[in-house]
């Protein structure tokens, strides 16, 4: 039982996020700034505003990029 919860205690400790996973405060601070420029219903919407403000600021690594594809050859 013992090494059990030392077990749990180990995944738990490693699922943690880390500092190095976080965004840096400067661009939490932009987007809390420009949530509070608008004007929203409720709902979590706030939240999905900086999140999302959040993920457009941070650079994903390379391997994690989603390939752009180019719709629409020759069309305009």
């Amino acid at each position: 039982m013992r090494y059990f919860a030392l077990a749990v205690l180990a995944l738990t400790l490693s699922f943690a996020s880390g500092p190095s996973e976080a965004a840096p405060k400067w661009i939490e601070q932009v987007c809390f700034h420009e949530s509070s420029k608008r004007a929203f219903n409720g709902r979590g919407e706030r939240e999905q505003f900086v999140t999302n403000c959040i993920a457009d600021l941070v650079a994903a690594p390379a391997s994690e990029r989603r390939a752009y594809r180019k719709r629409y050859k020759g069309r305009y």
